[in-house]
């Protein structure tokens, strides 16, 4: 089974600290399961998952981007929670989806909210 983008993410994190799953996941209070499954991509990532394991990850030491973290989690999940967003972002995503957009237009939107987030744009080519 091949790692999705949020597991391969927090494998890395881990292993940068040296810390096994069994480590993390008494720290955290759950089962080494749990978080393999997350992991390896067996499971979704609750939200509130995917910012408890950064801030367990920025505790250790380790500067990452909770929010990049998150989007990661979406990504792996197919799926995005639209719970507590305001009813403007609801009808932005919505419109987003249902939108036709070509890859050019889309790369224009990608580097546009790269620079709204401070990131450095990458090259997709």
């Amino acid at each position: 089974m091949s790692l999705t983008k949020f597991g391969t993410a927090v494998r890395e994190y881990r292993r940068q600290l040296g810390l096994t799953l069994s480590t993390m996941a008494a720290a955290l209070g759950t089962s080494s399961a749990f978080l393999s499954a997350m992991e390896t991509g067996r499971s979704k990532v609750p939200m509130e998952w995917a910012e408890k394991i950064g801030s367990y990850f920025s505790a250790q030491g380790k500067s990452i981007q909770i929010e990049r973290l998150k989007a990661m989690a979406c990504e792996s999940n197919d799926s995005v929670s639209l719970e507590g967003l305001p009813p403007h972002h609801k009808m932005l995503i919505a419109g987003f989806a249902n939108s036709d957009l070509n890859q050019e237009q889309l790369a224009k939107l990608g580097k546009l909210l790269s620079e709204i987030y401070g990131e450095k744009p990458k090259d997709d080519a």
